[in-house]
C-alpha cells in the first residue's frame, strides 16, 4: 500500500473509559483537515476526552501555576508543590493527563521520608 500524501492521527478516551485511536489518510490536505474537524466534533459530542501522551502536553495559559512546569523534561518536574494556602499537594500526572493535586502526607519509608499521595493508583507512572 502506498503512503498517503496527508494523514491525521489522534487518541481519545470514550465516555465509557476506552482508549481509542483514529487515523485518517487522504491525498488532499484540505479535504483531510475538513474530515478531521468532523471527527473531532463527533468525538466531543459523544463525550470523548483527549488522551495526552507523555511529552505531548499542550501549553495552556489558563492552567494553574503549579502546571506551568509541564514543559520541563521528564525527571525535572517537582513531585509536590505548596498551594496558595500552604498545603503541600501532589504534582504528578494522572492517567488522563491532568495533574493530581491531592494533598500529600509525609511518611517514613525504608529509604527515608517520602510524600504519600492518596491517589497514587491513578498516577501515570
Amino acid at each position: 500500500m502506498e503512503e498517503a500524501r496527508a494523514s491525521w492521527n489522534t487518541l481519545y478516551q470514550s465516555k465509557d473509559g476506552f482508549e481509542c485511536q483514529v487515523t485518517l489518510r487522504d491525498e488532499d490536505e484540505a479535504q483531510l483537515a475538513e474530515r478531521a474537524s468532523n471527527v473531532m466534533t463527533s468525538i466531543n459530542h459523544s463525550g470523548g476526552l483527549p488522551v495526552r501522551r507523555k511529552g505531548f502536553e499542550a501549553n495552556n495559559d489558563a492552567s494553574p501555576k503549579h502546571e506551568a512546569a509541564e514543559e520541563d523534561p521528564p525527571g525535572k518536574r517537582e513531585k509536590t508543590y505548596v498551594d496558595e494556602n500552604g498545603v503541600r499537594r501532589c504534582n504528578k500526572r494522572l492517567k488522563d493527563g491532568t495533574v493530581c493535586g491531592k494533598p500529600v502526607t509525609e511518611k517514613e519509608g525504608r529509604y527515608g521520608p517520602f510524600w504519600s499521595c492518596p491517589n497514587y493508583r491513578q498516577h501515570a507512572t
